[in-house]
């Protein structure tokens, strides 16, 4: 669970994935977990892979333990702490001067805060690190990903979705704070992004899906009690998935050929598209949520 050190996650085991050699991939939230599971998934299968970490002594550690895994394995570290737009306008920056051309970019950091905090910029946490992160690193990192084209944006979101709301007038939720309300609003703003990100893409060789991972055991829940508590850990191994099993959605969309051109669709880790939550279909909404973040993020509607 979350005391597993990144070094012991198995290779996700994904059929009729492609070589992604001479590809760049981008996974943010690489220092542990899912993506860090995927991360290694990719390195593995020749990508050029950078790992976009808030925590620069975790993201080093990352990046060793995958260097000593798979010797031949070229990763890369970005610090970033997806809180901040700043952080995230300057690891922009730094990928275009490293790497003219990007062909993959995999927003799978989340936070799931049990007490509302705010941001770098004063936002509340769970939005800003699960939804206007996404947001920005997507639009600013799209001109590479054009360059790269073919290219895929994989959204990691989460089942849970369905019983997500979105309150565009009180999206940071002033009024009354509830973490799993919070979690669940970002999770369904992913779907939402994905559909609005895809459709603004057409024609330009480059697509944008979501995927459900499963319930998998990482330290997102770290900050509930009964998550922390070890005489529960059996019961969670029992339940939830290792990293390495919900990094396979992930790692399938990135790579598998047969869903190349598809976009704006919400796929399991067995690679089978399946219909978003109703809220999730509204194109409205969707366009609604966009211009909302633009204005949150300060960048141009379009």
């Amino acid at each position: 669970m979350s005391d597993v050190r990144p070094s012991t996650y198995p290779l996700p085991a994904v059929a009729g994935s492609a070589s992604l050699d001479g590809r760049v991939c981008i996974v943010t939230g690489a220092a542990r977990g899912i993506g860090h599971a995927t991360a290694r998934a990719l390195a593995e299968r020749g990508a050029t892979v950078v790992m976009l970490c808030r925590d620069g002594e975790r993201g080093t550690l990352a990046v060793d333990a995958i260097r000593s895994a798979l010797p031949s394995a070229d990763v890369a570290l970005v610090v970033a702490d997806l809180s901040s737009f700043d952080a995230l306008r300057h690891a922009a920056d730094d990928i275009a001067r490293r790497w003219p051309r990007v062909h993959v970019l995999v927003n799978n950091a989340a936070v799931s805060a049990a007490r509302r905090r705010a941001s770098h910029d004063g936002l509340e946490l769970t939005l800003a690190v699960n939804h206007l992160a996404p947001y920005v690193l997507t639009r600013l990192l799209l001109p590479l990903l054009r360059a790269g084209a073919p290219a895929r944006v994989v959204n990691v979101t989460s089942e849970l979705a369905r019983w997500g709301s979105i309150d565009l007038e009180d999206l940071e939720s002033t009024r009354r704070y509830n973490g799993t309300r919070a979690y669940l609003q970002s999770k369904l703003a992913n779907l939402l992004f994905t559909s609005a990100l895809a459709k603004r893409l057409e024609g330009t060789g480059v697509t944008a899906n979501a995927v459900y991972p499963g319930l998998v055991a990482t330290d997102l829940l770290r900050e509930r009690w009964w998550w922390r508590a070890r005489w529960l850990n059996p019961l969670w191994r029992r339940l939830f998935l290792t990293p390495a099993k919900g990094a396979e959605a992930t790692v399938r969309a990135a790579t598998a050929p047969e869903i190349g051109g598809l976009s704006g669709a919400v796929l399991t880790r067995s690679g089978r598209r399946v219909a978003p939550p109703r809220r999730a279909r509204d194109a409205a909404l969707a366009d609604r949520l966009w211009l909302r973040s633009a204005e949150l993020t300060g960048l141009p509607p379009d």
